[in-house]
């Protein structure tokens, strides 16, 4: 199970390199805006939200930019 400052490291690493990463969206259940609504939670959502990384994706990433991506990425994990 991957600790939080495993993402926090991972999104800097990619961020020192001009590559915008971030946790993943907060889960519904912790959005102020729904504070008071019913939730069934089983904590799968927190631990994603906690450890979670989102790359960069879409459909004008081009395959040098995915490669570039998954280098920093790679080089990050093997350090």
């Amino acid at each position: 199970r991957a600790e939080p400052d495993v993402a926090d490291r991972a999104v800097a690493a990619l961020e020192s390199q001009n590559i915008e990463a971030r946790h993943v969206w907060k889960p519904m259940h912790l959005q102020p805006v729904f504070a008071d609504a019913r939730a069934f939670v089983t904590g799968v959502s927190d631990d994603l939200f906690r450890t979670g990384v989102t790359l960069p994706s879409g459909p004008n990433l081009s395959d040098g930019d995915v490669e570039r991506v998954t280098d920093a990425l790679a080089e990050h994990l093997e350090s």
